[in-house]
C-alpha cells in the first residue's frame, strides 16, 4: 500500500462509517441491540476517543526508523481484524451511556478523519512517533499509526452494521 492508497482507503472507512451512522433513525443510535452489547452512539463515541488523540501523536515527537516502517501493521491487523476475537476496550477509550446525539457525532467524526487525513497526505509516515506507545506493542510509526485507524475503523463499521441489522429488526417485530 502506498500514500494514495492509503488516502483512499481512509476516505472509503470513513464514507463506510459515516453512511452507516447516518442509516440509524435517530431515536435508534441510544438503543441496545443485545445485551453487553454497546448501541451505535456508544461505537461511534469509542472511534472518536480512539482517534481523537491520533492527530497529536502523529505531530508529537518523532525519531527517524530503524526498522521496516511497516514492522507493526501485520499484527494491528491480526488484532483488529480478527472479527472471532472479542475485546475489552482500555478504559480510556470507553464511551459514556449517552444518550448520544447523532448529527454531533457524525459531524464529530467528519472532522477528526479531515485532521488525520491531512496529516496521511503532508506527512513523512516513515518517522516513529515516541510520545504514546500503543498498548501491548510498542512505539509505531506514523504509517502504522494510520495502518490501526483503518483497522481500527473497519472492525467498528462492521459492528455497527450488526447493531443496525439487530436495531432494525427489533423495530420490524414490533
Amino acid at each position: 500500500m502506498d500514500r494514495t492508497q492509503l488516502l483512499d482507503a481512509l476516505d472509503q472507512t470513513e464514507r463506510d462509517f459515516s453512511t452507516l451512522l447516518a442509516a440509524f433513525q435517530p431515536a435508534q443510535v441510544n438503543v441496545v441491540p443485545f445485551e453487553g452489547s454497546w448501541t451505535a452512539g456508544q461505537v461511534a463515541e469509542h472511534i472518536l476517543m480512539a482517534e481523537s488523540g491520533i492527530p497529536e501523536t502523529l505531530l508529537g515527537s518523532t525519531t527517524e526508523t530503524q526498522r521496516p516502517v511497516g514492522q507493526y501493521v501485520p499484527v494491528i491487523e491480526s488484532i483488529f481484524l480478527d472479527f472471532s476475537a472479542k475485546y475489552e476496550a482500555p478504559e480510556f477509550i470507553i464511551p459514556s451511556d449517552g444518550p448520544h446525539n447523532q448529527q454531533e457525532l457524525l459531524e464529530a467524526f467528519t472532522a477528526e478523519r479531515a485532521e488525520i487525513r491531512r496529516i496521511a497526505a503532508e506527512e513523512d509516515l516513515s518517522l516513529t512517533c515516541t510520545d504514546f506507545e500503543f498498548p501491548q506493542i510498542a512505539l509505531l510509526t506514523r504509517w502504522e499509526w494510520l495502518q490501526f485507524v483503518l483497522c481500527h475503523s473497519i472492525r467498528h463499521t462492521r459492528q455497527l452494521r450488526n447493531i443496525f441489522e439487530k436495531v432494525t429488526a427489533q423495530e420490524e417485530a414490533l
